[in-house]
């Protein structure tokens, strides 16, 4: 009882390190201000204006924090007790325990989760669109320096695994897992067209892009096929339609009046964000009058159903399970099993700027790496604001790496040219 308070009491304190100033970062600096044996040491951003609002706007005041770029100058103003504010998020990811990327940067992610590695920092990521991309090849490395290399319970994968590891450990075969959506789905959607409704939800409007885009959910089903072996039933998933107490039904088999060509797959819908799911059989009469005994559904198959997730809000509970427990929420253990790839949103010319993530370009959708790999499709997060086209694509093919020309300098580009294809 009480096992992870109790374990965190026994550790001492941990030191926090966090890149990003958005909604999760700043949240997450203002939780764990007021948590018992945490300290939010350093904070980053692009703009230090921002850093400093957030500090104040967390409860710090001016003499609680440091303002430097300078990581000698940082270690000494920790050891008098202050927090940094920096715009360098190596800083953030070398001095601390261990360091929360909140970006959505997937080549700044990648930097920061390669000089935590060197600094022997663990790494709690709620940045999705780096670890679908390169997770598998980061994992390897973090594991080879003995450092946890984890994504955040909150977030939705590591609450679908949440989900995956409770029918698991209880002797279920687990069918399918997913998400429910919480946005219109646009595939053609653009930050232009979405900016008012960004701004008047404090959005940054590239963000926004990426969850009506469907791009979000295709990176966020990629970390769970990586950390499961589950993979897309068809490429970008069906799209369902659903309520919570009807899941097991609309989810489940073309054979069996719905869509799936096979189980072991992942999937979204609409109806129930922003919950999560699990699909699962006993494959047991004794089990089976059990669950129904319970009213959870049923049989042959049964749905176990989270109807939230608390995104950055739970993130202490993985940093706790990183730092005292040695122990990932979610990380890519089976490898490359799928990627997110990028489709074309519009006819694109040769020579133009190829906007990746959120952008008016290209969105992502899932696909299995099998695939990936035989048609040499391009990962949607290897595209840096320096990627051109080579050639023109037609607007919705999928693009290869012949189609552009990539920004090879880019950390992200070098890590996914190591991890394969």
């Amino acid at each position: 009882m009480f096992y992870l308070q109790n374990r965190l009491k026994e550790y001492g304190n941990i030191s926090v390190g966090i890149i990003g100033c958005g909604i999760m970062g700043s949240s997450l600096l203002t939780q764990l201000r007021g948590l018992q044996n945490f300290t939010p040491l350093i904070l980053s951003s692009r703009r230090i204006e921002k850093v400093k609002d957030t500090f104040i706007s967390a409860g710090f005041t001016e003499e609680e924090f440091l303002v430097t770029e300078d990581i000698e100058v940082a270690r000494e103003a920790i050891k008098n007790g202050k927090s940094i504010a920096t715009t360098d998020n190596m800083i953030a990811a070398e001095l601390p325990d261990v360091v929360v990327d909140c970006t959505g940067d997937t080549n700044a992610g990648c930097e920061v989760a390669l000089r935590a590695i060197e600094s022997n920092t663990h790494i709690v990521s709620l940045n999705v669109e780096m670890d679908a991309t390169v997770g598998p090849y980061l994992k390897s490395l973090a594991d080879e320096a003995g450092v946890v290399y984890s994504g955040s319970a909150g977030d939705e994968p590591g609450a679908i695994i949440e989900l995956y590891e409770f029918l698991n450990t209880m002797g279920f075969e687990v069918l399918v897992l997913g998400k429910g959506k919480n946005n219109k789905l646009d595939r053609s959607a653009t930050p232009e067209q979405l900016r008012e409704e960004a701004i008047k939800r404090g959005l940054n409007p590239r963000m926004l892009t990426s969850f009506v885009d469907g791009t979000n959910t295709m990176t966020e089903l990629n970390a769970v096929c990586n950390a499961t072996g589950f993979v897309p039933d068809i490429r970008g998933c069906h799209s369902f339609s659903t309520t919570p107490k009807t899941i097991a039904q609309d989810i489940d088999l073309e054979s069996r009046g719905s869509k799936l060509n096979s189980y072991g797959t992942v999937d979204f819908s609409m109806g129930i964000a922003p919950g999560v799911f699990a699909i699962a059989k006993a494959n047991s009469e004794i089990i089976d009058n059990e669950m129904e005994y319970l009213s959870v559904g049923k049989r042959p198959n049964f749905a176990i159903y989270r109807p939230y997730h608390l995104t950055s809000l739970e993130t202490p509970i993985s940093i706790i399970r990183a730092v005292v427990l040695k122990d990932s929420t979610i990380a890519p253990y089976k490898g490359s099993v799928a990627e997110t790839i990028a489709i074309a949103k519009k006819d694109l010319k040769k020579g133009e700027k190829l906007e990746g993530i959120g952008g008016s370009s290209v969105y992502g959708a899932l696909e299995k790496a099998e695939i990936q790999r035989r048609e040499n499709l391009l990962p949607i997060g290897i595209i840096t604001e320096k990627t051109k086209l080579a050639r023109d694509v037609e607007a919705g093919k999928a693009l290869t790496y012949e189609d552009v020309i990539l920004d090879e300098e880019a950390s992200i580009v070098k890590i996914r040219r190591l991890q394969g294809n």
